[in-house]
């Protein structure tokens, strides 16, 4: 657990510079940065020290993120219509997208949260670290403005949007419940097909995703891919 003073004493400048290196932001006011990473259940148990928590920052930060994503995909995919525009933007949004690029960033063991919350696994909870990762948004718009929060998102953001040109990319679930399963409970998943049936040019099947020996979840299909991906959208909901 880190504290103000860490982030702000010029002799101590590891924890904040590694937060600094993997947001790509360097901040003028780290007290910002200090308060996007605090929960309310760390704020209540240390009301004599910590003035605030991130709930605010979440809020505002979810509309620049949504303002800079409309506008990249505006710009980045002129022929779609507004419903493709906007399964797009959910699908780079969304609390499990928003998650995922929090564990790539590394830097959910610095988020300040209740000693009960962290004990009871909450640290590796999707809807934690999507907010988080909202309220370090807004953080880096009110330290540096609107630019430097947009060159944030560009640069996290822009792979997963090329990625947005296929269907694949939109709906990848099995690569999303492969680094989740990983990072919470250490297993990696396993897919099998359970049945199938219909004509031999209409098949249906079914595929089972395993987390070691429990079946997480069920799904159908076109194709054994499809199915697949269907099954992990099911075992996500199961993690969360």
């Amino acid at each position: 657990m880190f504290s103000e003073k860490d982030l702000a004493a010029k002799n101590s400048d590891e924890t904040r510079g590694e937060i600094e290196t993997a947001l790509g932001h360097l901040f003028q006011n780290p007290s910002l940065l200090l308060n996007a990473l605090t929960r309310r259940s760390f704020w209540h148990e240390n009301r004599e020290t910590c003035s605030e928590h991130n709930e605010r920052l979440e809020f505002l930060g979810d509309a620049v993120l949504g303002l800079v994503i409309a506008d990249i995909l505006y710009r980045e995919f002129p022929g779609d219509e507004e419903g493709e525009l906007q399964k797009k933007r959910a699908s780079l949004v969304n609390r499990a997208a928003l998650a995922r690029l929090m564990r790539q960033l590394r830097i959910s063991n610095f988020i300040r949260m209740g000693r009960g919350d962290d004990l009871s696994g909450c640290r590796n909870r999707d809807s934690i670290l999507a907010d988080t990762l909202e309220a370090l948004v807004a953080a880096v718009y009110l330290d540096g403005g609107f630019s430097d929060a947009k060159r944030l998102i560009e640069r996290h953001f822009y792979p997963l949007i090329e990625r947005c040109s296929t269907r694949d990319g939109m709906d990848d679930y099995k690569s999303i419940l492969q680094e989740k399963a990983q990072a919470v409970i250490g297993i990696t998943p396993t897919y099998e097909v359970v049945d199938q049936w219909g004509e031999e040019h209409c098949k249906i099947f079914s595929v089972a995703v395993y987390l070691g020996d429990k079946i997480a979840g069920v799904g159908t299909g076109k194709n054994k891919k499809e199915a697949a991906q269907n099954a992990a959208s099911e075992a996500l909901k199961t993690l969360e």
